[in-house]
């Protein structure tokens, strides 16, 4: 296998990838599939354990990035995201132990200097659209927030070495993502003077109810987003971008400023990690019923 090759085989599955108006790219499942030199039925496999209590690693690896267990089990017929394509190649590439494969290392090279979303662009002839330029009045401008925080992760490991201590990858990335989040409410409030406060579930649970939403298990964090959006659909269906794991990634937030949603909200947590089995709650409820298993080239 040669990059060569790659690039045939890049040049073979450009029919199977689409760029949206907002540049955001998705890959269909088999073409993924033969970017990182696997079985496509296998890749799907892997997939479908995003709605189990046990999961795969790769699917483990997508839990981490923010990505939800519904989510990842409709892309078969929705098509893979650009950021989820990178990290299935990673993983395909370095993570999978025997069942690494040199085509997902060489694909990975392929696109470490210009990144998954871009070559799709690029491939796509995908050019950002023109807007109208108007005047507007002065507004207050605050310093992009991912710059502030990474000013602020710079100091934090400053003061470790300082100190003589170590921080953890993980903690130090959901200290970011937290800080980065609270920050843009801040800053939205500031600027814009609300009392409205837009939090999603997992936020809402562990800052305002004290609970410990975990990546994997019966309760997984992906699952309780599912339970409240299938029990409590009255909650509201407002979605932002948030920084998750350091990806920017749409989730659904409710209105914990109005009493009757954060009761709502509590109650919808509290069952949730009451009951035994939130996923077979949630099958019998039909959350899954409309994804279909496709019917895969062998």
């Amino acid at each position: 296998m040669s990059q060569i090759e790659v690039a045939q085989i890049i040049d073979q599955i450009k029919q199977e990838i689409t760029v949206d108006s907002n540049g955001q790219g998705k890959a269909s499942l088999r073409a993924t599939a033969r970017l990182a030199g696997v079985d496509a039925a296998g890749l799907f496999r892997s997939l479908k354990t995003a709605v189990d209590n046990s999961h795969s690693k790769m699917v483990e690896k997508l839990i981490r990035k923010g990505f939800e267990g519904v989510d990842i089990l409709g892309w078969s017929q929705s098509g893979i995201p650009d950021v989820a394509v990178a990290a299935i190649l990673h993983y395909y590439g370095y993570e999978a132990g025997k069942r690494c494969s040199e085509q997902a290392r060489l694909a990975c090279e392929a696109f470490e200097s210009i990144g998954v979303r871009a070559w799709m662009q690029d491939i796509m002839g995908w050019t950002k659209p023109a807007t109208q330029t108007q005047e507007q009045p002065s507004t207050p401008a605050l310093p992009p927030v991912e710059q502030r925080l990474h000013t602020l992760v710079l100091a934090m490991k400053t003061l470790a070495e300082l100190t003589g201590g170590r921080l953890n990858p993980y903690t130090e990335q959901q200290f970011k993502d937290y800080a980065a989040n609270l920050l843009t409410e801040h800053n939205r409030k500031m600027l814009i003077p609300s009392e409205e406060r837009w939090l999603g579930v997992v936020n809402f649970a562990e800052s305002e109810l004290g609970k410990k939403v975990p990546l994997s298990g019966a309760h997984y964090r992906g699952h309780l987003g599912t339970w409240v959006r299938t029990f409590y659909p009255q909650l509201g269906s407002r979605q932002e971008t948030r920084l998750v794991n350091g990806v920017q990634q749409p989730i659904y937030v409710y209105a914990c400023h109005d009493p009757a949603v954060a009761a709502g909200l509590t109650k919808a947590i509290e069952g949730f990690f009451a009951h035994p089995s939130p996923s077979a709650a949630l099958k019998q409820a039909g959350a899954f019923a409309s994804k279909k298993e496709p019917a895969l080239a062998q």
